[in-house]
């Protein structure tokens, strides 16, 4: 059976990074009789190395559920004026300010962006900033205040009945 660095992703990491986005801090010997639960057997160092190389390959990080916290996320979905460079420009800007994610595609608006914040006056402060950069035509954003989570349809797998035993 593959795994992330041989094959892409399989099913047994998919249930370890399910297992890590629940808690990052379970023991691989807890992750292995969890594994074993659904017919995988592994030993914790065979975790270790799967665990190991998907944080190689992969760009997998955990965040906080901002229910159980004291900061906020805040979302932002940014449409950009039909100047040449335009998105390249905004990108560039966004970057500078304390987004930790900032991503562009094709679809209803043109980037999304992430920030984490402490209280609404930062999210007052970073949304007066963003709306004055030279080339935002519009911000929609939205405050996260839960989230439900299914990793099994984040990193899905093909079925497959030839699982090794």
């Amino acid at each position: 059976m593959g795994h992330a660095s041989e094959e892409g992703m399989d099913e047994i990491d998919r249930i370890i990074l399910g297992i890590l986005n629940e808690n990052p801090r379970t023991p691989y010997s807890e992750i292995a009789d969890r594994l074993a639960e659904r017919g995988y057997e592994m030993s914790s160092q065979g975790i270790r190395y799967r665990v190991e190389n998907l944080f190689e390959e992969t760009s997998v990080f955990f965040t906080f559920r901002p229910d159980e916290a004291n900061w906020h996320i805040v979302r932002m979905a940014l449409s950009v004026t039909e100047e040449e460079d335009a998105r390249d420009r905004v990108i560039d800007r966004l970057r500078e300010l304390p987004f930790w994610f900032v991503g562009s595609g094709f679809g209803s608006f043109d980037i999304y962006a992430v920030s984490t914040v402490t209280g609404t006056g930062d999210i007052d402060d970073l949304l007066t900033d963003v709306r004055a950069i030279d080339g935002v035509s519009s911000v929609e954003y939205i405050i996260e205040t839960d989230r439900a989570v299914d990793v099994e349809k984040y990193y899905p797998i093909e079925e497959s009945n030839d699982r090794e035993d």
